[in-house]
């Protein structure tokens, strides 16, 4: 199904929590389905175990399509999950998820309802006809690559026949761009190919990954060749800059949501796989901590990997014991506060001006702060703390 892409943006900013997106199989949606605590008891959850072995592969087979159609969404103590999309060819199900202490019943209902006034269904789909060998060649290689994302423990390298006579041996610049446009406006990728070429001045490698999600790759000496020191940072920096103006010229060609992520250089035919498995990565890490930027840099969600790594349940034991259930991150001119004086190194005078504010007028701010939670964040230890503490309340969806 094709869905109207702000719709979850919309939902989430009503709910005031974040949808995490995520893909589990058909059968695993129908066991939990069966078992969700919102719903009337099915009658194979009543079964004993012996009947249940013998009838289950029956069931399932006589079953499994009326289950995924009947049922939208399903609750457990602590997750709601809602049915997206179906994919019958892969079996899967793509599904959004929050706290279920976030949405109650009613509510639920309404997002189910939602949703399924904004699914269309898809036209059938044309054969794909491809104007040279190299973009069936890179189409090739995009299937290969979502092979590979989805067993990370067995990535290999790209295989010789995709190798386009020794581009994939030279080091380059990946770049991984998502969009969530509407469907009158979707990308087709020999337009964004050309407007990629007309930015970087050269032929780029366009890598298909996903619907509307693109791979590709640029010459090192276009993106960094100009750097004043051969040093990492002033790469890093060159990168972070060429980013910010190929954003700003894709958001102004096409409407929509872009997400955009890069990586320095590599080696493509080795690294392939492992690099855009860390760039999908940061753009959900991205999306999932801050919600109001595009650009996802890997090297600036060091932090947000760490604190997204860490088992719910401590952290929500260190909300409790250093948030001390405090309820000071839900104001919106706190938290705008304390995310702008960490963006800039806790730098009193350059927050206020960035914030538009007198500087005593911070002072007072940050003093508030102390007399809440107890930490002064002017502090090094004490910053560190209402940091991760921030970021905890983001990636429980506390705020």
């Amino acid at each position: 199904m094709k869905l109207i892409p702000d719709l979850k943006h919309r939902i989430e900013v009503i709910l005031g929590t974040t949808l995490h997106e995520s893909v589990i199989t058909i059968e695993e949606w129908n066991r939990s389905a069966l078992h969700s605590t919102d719903r009337e008891p099915n009658p194979l959850v009543l079964l004993n175990s012996d009947t249940k072995e013998a009838v289950g592969l029956a069931i399932d087979d006589v079953r499994r399509n009326d289950i995924v159609k009947g049922a939208n969404s399903w609750r457990t103590e602590d997750r709601i999950f809602f049915r997206v999309g179906l994919n019958e060819h892969e079996g899967t199900i793509l599904n959004w998820v929050c706290s279920a202490d976030s949405v109650t019943l009613e509510v639920q209902r309404l997002i189910e309802l939602l949703i399924s006034s904004h699914k269309e269904p898809i036209d059938e789909e044309e054969p794909v006809i491809y104007e040279n060998d190299r973009e069936q060649l890179l189409a090739e290689l995009g299937q290969w690559l979502r092979q590979q994302l989805k067993h990370p423990t067995e990535q290999k390298s790209v295989p010789e026949h995709f190798v386009f006579a020794g581009e994939l041996n030279t080091e380059k610049i990946p770049f991984l761009l998502q969009c969530e446009t509407p469907d009158a406006h979707r990308i087709r990728s020999k337009e964004l190919n050309k407007l990629l070429e007309s930015y970087f001045g050269e032929d780029i490698m366009l890598i298909p990954v996903g619907e509307q999600e693109w791979l590709f790759l640029g010459d090192e000496q276009i993106v960094t060749g100009e750097a004043e020191d051969d040093t990492t940072e002033a790469r890093k920096d060159l990168l972070n800059a060429f980013c910010q103006g190929l954003y700003e010229l894709v958001a102004s060609e096409w409407a929509g949501v872009f997400h955009l992520s890069a990586s320095l250089p590599c080696i493509p035919a080795e690294q392939l796989s492992t690099v855009t498995a860390l760039l999908q990565e940061s753009i959900h890490l991205g999306r999932s901590f801050h919600v109001a930027q595009h650009i996802h840099l890997p090297w600036d969600l060091h932090l947000e990997r760490l604190v997204a790594s860490i088992p719910e349940q401590q952290r929500l034991r260190f909300i409790q014991e250093t948030g001390k259930g405090t309820t000071l991150f839900s104001d919106s001119e706190t938290l705008a506060t304390l995310e702008t004086f960490f963006n800039l190194d806790c730098n009193v005078s350059e927050t206020a001006k960035r914030l538009f504010i007198h500087r005593n007028t911070l002072v007072y701010r940050l003093d508030k702060i102390k007399q809440e939670i107890g930490y002064d964040v002017r502090n090094f230890e004490s910053a560190v703390l209402v940091r991760l503490l921030l970021l905890m309340y983001k990636v429980t969806k506390k705020l």
